[in-house]
């Protein structure tokens, strides 16, 4: 690290840094969770969490239907709390109509994690990631799993070149491949046609995992459905397609995901485990997909949000301060170009601003100082920036 002095912070900001850093060293490849920094920093003061990945509009109207239900039923909270859960199954027949699949096929997991761990413990011994990626992706493999990486090129935004992709996961000897798209951390979606081209290669693997946990930023939302890659998995039997709850619908907090793939393999899933493996709450965010004035009012709510990233993101294109990515998704990842460290700057602009950001200097596969932006609303996106520009220029 470079002398924290001549990079004008503060002694009572090189102290709590010391506190940040023994904070994140204890949350592993992970950010420390904001309960987490509040109670070892009480006297920090969060305005904006550009951390958690979230469409904060869309936690607004699920928290709107919740006191609605709340205010109109006496016995609402003591079920959710008394009453245990619907099954696995009972969940996935509710719920696969809206998505567009057969129940059969679907998986409900405790947050996209879930799904991610029970596809690779059970059906797969060789993952090939591509870096930068989502961490859990090789973390969640065992003692017998086999890891290799496909490193994607920074010079050239994170886009993934599909010839040698393919290349290198058939050279690895993998059975498993994992694509997410858009991508975590970068933002890059990969395009239909290479999506396509890449899982028509890959036909012979046992596991191709095609998460699209970012997929609503990516694509317009029309009036009968919302965006999603499912209609691979029908295309391709080994194909399995994770969603994540908690980015596009801002409720991390409940840890509602799920997994798109052969009956055989759900069906084996959930012989062997997983039969409540989710929350009243998280029952009660799914149910809101059969009401239809919720999926309007969501789609109206994301396409004003998505407005909002398209800001964002012209106005950090224009800033000289930072090297900000191009991005498909509702975050963006930058690399500081003036010799500050990323640990610094979000210390910084932490202790300073009150905005709170990804430090990816655990991220492999990034070379260089880089954190990560996520995308709030108007107002929060213009104190960010204003945040950024004072730590940065």
């Amino acid at each position: 690290m470079l002398d924290l002095q001549t990079q004008r912070a503060t002694p009572e900001e090189r102290d709590l840094i010391a506190t940040l850093e023994q904070l994140s060293l204890r949350s592993g490849s992970h950010s420390p969770s904001l309960a987490t920094m509040l109670e070892a920093l009480p006297d920090i003061d969060v305005k904006i969490d550009a951390c958690y990945l979230s469409n904060p509009l869309a936690t607004d109207l699920f928290w709107s239907y919740f006191n609605s239900d709340a205010s109109a039923d006496p016995r609402f909270f003591m079920r959710l709390l008394e009453a245990y859960p619907s099954q696995n199954r009972i969940i996935a027949e509710r719920l696969a109509p809206t998505i567009g699949v057969d129940p059969g096929g679907l998986f409900i997991a405790n947050g996209a994690t879930e799904a991610i761990q029970a596809i690779l413990h059970n059906y797969s011994s060789h993952v090939h990631v591509n870096v930068p990626t989502f961490s859990p992706y090789y973390e969640f493999a065992t003692p017998k799993h086999e890891v290799t990486m496909f490193q994607l090129d920074q010079d050239e935004d994170f886009i993934l070149d599909p010839e040698r992709y393919v290349r290198s996961v058939n050279k690895s000897g993998a059975d498993t491949a994992i694509l997410i798209t858009p991508n975590n951390p970068d933002g890059y979606q990969i395009p239909d046609d290479h999506l396509e081209w890449i899982l028509s290669q890959l036909s012979g693997l046992r596991t191709v995992i095609v998460d699209e946990s970012f997929i609503h930023f990516a694509r317009a939302a029309d009036s009968h459905r919302l965006p999603t890659l499912v209609g691979l998995t029908e295309k391709h039997p080994n194909v399995t397609v994770v969603k994540s709850m908690s980015k596009d619908f801002g409720i991390a907090g409940i840890r509602a995901g799920y997994a798109i793939m052969s009956p055989s393999r759900v069906n084996e899933l959930l012989d062997h485990g997983y039969l409540w493996n989710i929350n009243g709450l998280a029952e009660y965010f799914f149910s809101l997909f059969s009401r239809q004035p919720f999926l309007d009012e969501y789609r109206t709510v994301l396409r004003t949000y998505n407005g909002y990233i398209s800001d964002f993101i012209s106005r950090t294109a224009s800033a000289g301060f930072t090297r900000g990515f191009p991005t498909s998704s509702n975050f963006q990842l930058m690399q500081i170009t003036n010799g500050m460290t990323s640990e610094l700057v979000t210390t910084l602009l932490l202790l300073r601003h009150g905005v709170y950001v990804r430090n990816c200097a655990d991220k492999i596969g990034l070379d260089g100082e880089f954190i990560r932006v996520a995308i709030r609303t108007e107002s929060e996106n213009g104190h960010i920036f204003q945040a950024l520009e004072d730590v940065l220029a």
